[in-house]
């Protein structure tokens, strides 16, 4: 029944699908994780959300699986083209948003206590983060998916999401776990 209802209530925000997923479905890839770890993004290390802040792959696996239940949820921004960065940051900023909006739901709405809201990507709450200094949006700092070594792609395509929703878009991924 909660699970019906949480999924049901996160289709009412701005997403593309948001859907009750097996926990099963999550598999943790070392080479998933290695792409932070190769500073593909240049966060590594220069994020309070991102490796290693956030916690080694083994613990990450760790802590996803210490839950029965999970929603995953995506959004579908076009860009002007391939090469519409701005409109990347963008989308992933929306997504961010989105994920501030679901964090209220489950923590005031549903008041689950006890819960793992994972995002795409390093964070975005503030233009320039504040590390090593204390972060000052902990409330806002979702680990990237990916960061826990699941392989987004294979994820979607178990679950029945699409990943490539088409030229000049882009797809970003949350999870709720709990």
């Amino acid at each position: 029944m909660l699970v019906s209802a949480l999924t049901d209530r996160l289709r009412q925000l701005p997403v593309n699908q948001a859907d009750a997923i097996d926990v099963g479905f999550l598999t943790y890839e070392r080479e998933v994780r290695a792409m932070c770890e190769m500073n593909s993004c240049g966060r590594y290390g220069r994020s309070w959300n991102c490796p290693p802040q956030v916690g080694s792959i083994e613990a990450l696996e760790a802590k996803c699986g210490a839950y029965r239940n999970g929603i995953l949820l995506n959004t579908v921004n076009a860009l002007e083209d391939s090469f519409d960065f701005e409109g990347m940051m963008a989308a992933g900023v929306a997504l961010h948003n989105i994920l501030v909006e679901v964090n209220g739901i489950a923590a005031r709405e549903f008041r689950l206590d006890a819960y793992l809201l994972l995002g795409a990507g390093s964070c975005s709450a503030c233009k320039t983060c504040a590390h090593p200094e204390p972060c000052r949006h902990p409330e806002e700092r979702f680990i990237p998916i990916e960061a826990c070594g699941v392989n987004v792609v294979s994820l979607a395509k178990n679950t029945g999401f699409r990943y490539n929703n088409g030229p000049n878009t882009v797809t970003f991924f949350g999870l709720l776990l709990f």
